[in-house]
């Protein structure tokens, strides 16, 4: 549950990030485009609100059109689907400009995204979601 920062206000609180079991690895599931043998590090602090991973392409297969990531809240379903799910690519390790993900899916279990151009092997991308019921 968000907890309102600040003032008790509802109008001038905010609402914190950081209530929320953490979420690791198993959490997250890269679609096949990430390459055969990708995978994901969570950043400490991370839950089902908010956080950052970094995607590790790497093997073969690499696949724009399925290179997505899928983020299964550790907390169980949301009451209702959230409002609002952004995603954001921080940086990345490859040489080509890079465009912010396309926005994949959301239910009351599940965020997910897609990378915006084909992933490299060996490259890295840093990533942060945020998600607002």
């Amino acid at each position: 549950m968000p907890q309102i920062q600040g003032s008790s206000l509802p109008v001038t609180g905010r609402i914190g990030a950081e209530i929320g079991t953490a979420v690791a690895a198993a959490n997250f599931a890269l679609g096949a485009g990430w390459g055969s043998t990708a995978s994901v590090a969570v950043s400490a602090g991370s839950n089902d609100q908010a956080g950052i991973i970094t995607v590790t392409s790497a093997g073969t297969g690499q696949a724009q059109a399925t290179a997505n990531i899928t983020l299964t809240f550790v907390d169980g379903a949301y009451a209702s689907i959230p409002r609002a799910v952004i995603w954001s690519l921080l940086s990345s390790s490859n040489s080509v400009t890079e465009a912010q993900p396309t926005q994949g899916a959301v239910t009351a279990t599940t965020a997910s995204c897609r990378h915006s151009v084909l992933p490299v092997a060996a490259a890295t991308y840093k990533y942060s979601y945020l998600v607002i019921a």
